[in-house]
C-alpha cells in the first residue's frame, strides 16, 4: 500500500455537477468543492504516474495504469490499481467527515451539548411504511447535524462508538479552507480587447497552510515524481505529490458485543461518497459490497445526506460523463444482526460498499449504537 500526499501550490478549483456555460441563466459563480470527488484525484495521480513513466512520448502503460477513464464503467478500467480516499490531512493527520447522526444543540440547562441520533424502539408510520426514526439519545433542544465538520482519527473513533465528544474535538470546514472568488475575462488577442459577454467568476478554495490531500493506492507502480508539479482539478491548479509507504490511519473500532436482548446493533458510516445504483437500500434491506456480498443483518434506519450529483470528464471521448446521484460521505445506517455475526461485521471496517469502490467510492467504518431512550 502506498499513500500519496498532494500538497497545493496555491488554490484549488473542483467543480460540482452544475453547468458552467456562457449565457447559462442564473449562473453567477462556479463554486469549488473541497475535498474533491475521488475520480478527480484518481485521474490526476494516474496521469502523473504515466508522465513519470515516459508518457506522452511513450505509450500509456495499460498493464500498470489501466485502460479507461470512466469511473462509472467500474473498477476494471483501473487495471491492478485500487484507490481509497481522498482524505483531508491536517498537520499530517487524516480528518474524516462527521457522521450525520452526530448533532449539536443545548441541554435542558442551556449548556452546549453534542449527542447522537439513534433509532428508538417504537416504529412510526411514514410514507415509506413503519420506520424506527432516529431520535436524540440525550434530552435537549435546537439540535442540528454537524454537516461540513470533520473529526480526527481519535475523535472519529469515539464518534462511531458512541462516546462523548466536546466541541473542541470538532473541526469546522472554515478552519480547513476558505472561499476565494476569482473574476476572469476572455481576451481577443488580435484586437487587444475582451470578448463580449465573456466575464466569469470562479469560486476557488484556498486550503489552510497545514492542509493537504491524501489517497491510498494498491499496486502503485514504482515511479519517482521528483520536484515537478502535477495538474489537479480545473483552472490550471497544481500540486506536489509526496509518496509514503504506509496506509492512512483509520479510527479504531471497539469489539462489538450483542446487547442484553441478544441483538448485535452496529452502524455503517460512509467516509467517502457511495454509488448504490438507483435504488438506495432502506429499512429491512441489506447493504452490499462491490462483489455483491451482503453485510450481516438488516437495515433498521439511517441518517443520510442529500444526494450529490457526480459526473466527470471523459478524456478519451473528450466529453462530460453523465451525472449520477450518490450518497454523500457522513451518511449512517443502523443495522441489527445476530450475536454470532460480530466478527463478520467487524471485518467490514475500512472496506467499501456499492459500485466503483476501486476508484475510492463507498469506504465505510463500523461502529455501534444503542436504541434511543435506553441507557448507553
Amino acid at each position: 500500500m502506498t499513500t500519496l500526499v498532494l500538497r497545493p501550490l496555491d488554490t484549488f478549483f473542483f467543480r460540482d455537477g452544475r453547468p458552467y456555460n456562457q449565457d447559462d441563466p442564473g449562473q453567477v459563480e462556479a463554486a469549488s468543492l473541497f475535498p474533491p470527488y475521488p475520480p478527480t484525484v484518481v485521474g490526476a495521480v494516474r496521469a502523473a504516474a504515466a508522465r513519470a513513466m515516459g508518457w506522452p512520448g511513450a505509450a500509456w502503460d495499460t498493464a500498470a495504469l489501466g485502460d479507461g477513464v470512466d469511473w462509472q464503467a467500474g473498477d476494471e478500467s483501473l487495471g491492478r490499481l485500487r484507490f481509497s480516499g481522498p482524505y483531508i490531512l491536517r498537520n499530517g493527520e487524516p480528518l474524516y467527515p462527521a457522521p450525520l447522526n452526530l448533532v449539536a444543540g443545548k441541554d435542558e440547562g442551556g449548556a452546549d451539548l453534542i449527542t447522537y441520533l439513534a433509532p428508538s424502539g417504537e416504529a412510526l408510520d411514514t410514507d415509506i411504511g413503519a420506520v424506527r426514526l432516529p431520535a436524540p439519545i440525550k434530552a435537549g433542544h435546537g439540535f442540528k447535524t454537524l454537516e461540513r465538520c470533520w473529526l480526527n482519527a481519535k475523535a472519529m473513533g469515539r464518534a462511531i462508538n458512541g462516546a462523548e465528544l466536546t466541541s473542541d474535538q470538532v473541526v469546522p470546514a472554515s478552519r480547513l479552507s476558505e472561499a476565494e472568488p476569482r473574476i476572469g475575462i476572455q481576451r481577443e488577442t488580435a484586437r487587444r480587447t475582451t470578448v463580449e459577454r465573456a466575464l466569469y467568476v470562479a469560486g476557488h478554495v484556498r486550503p489552510a497552510r497545514d492542509v493537504a490531500l491524501a489517497v491510498d493506492v494498491e499496486a502503485f507502480p514504482d515511479v519517482a515524481f521528483g520536484e515537478s508539479l502535477t495538474p489537479l482539478g480545473g483552472e490550471g491548479r497544481s500540486v506536489w505529490i509526496e509518496q509514503r509507504n504506509n496506509k492512512t490511519l483509520l479510527p479504531q473500532v471497539y469489539n462489538l458485543v450483542p446487547d442484553r436482548d441478544g441483538v448485535l446493533r452496529y452502524t455503517v458510516v460512509l467516509i467517502t461518497p457511495a454509488d448504490l445504483d438507483d435504488k438506495w437500500p432502506g429499512p429491512g434491506e441489506c447493504l452490499t459490497g462491490s462483489t455483491g456480498e451482503a453485510l450481516p443483518g438488516k437495515i433498521v434506519s439511517g441518517c443520510k445526506g442529500r444526494a450529490i450529483a457526480v459526473g466527470g470528464w471523459d478524456g478519451a471521448a473528450r466529453g462530460p460523463l453523465p451525472l449520477r446521484p450518490l450518497i454523500p460521505a457522513g451518511s449512517v445506517w443502523f443495522l441489527e444482526a445476530r450475536a454470532d455475526e460480530a466478527e463478520a461485521v467487524q471485518s467490514w471496517h475500512g472496506r467499501a460498499i456499492g459500485r466503483s469502490t476501486g476508484w475510492g467510492f463507498g469506504r465505510v467504518l463500523i461502529g455501534r449504537w444503542t436504541p434511543a431512550g435506553e441507557e448507553t
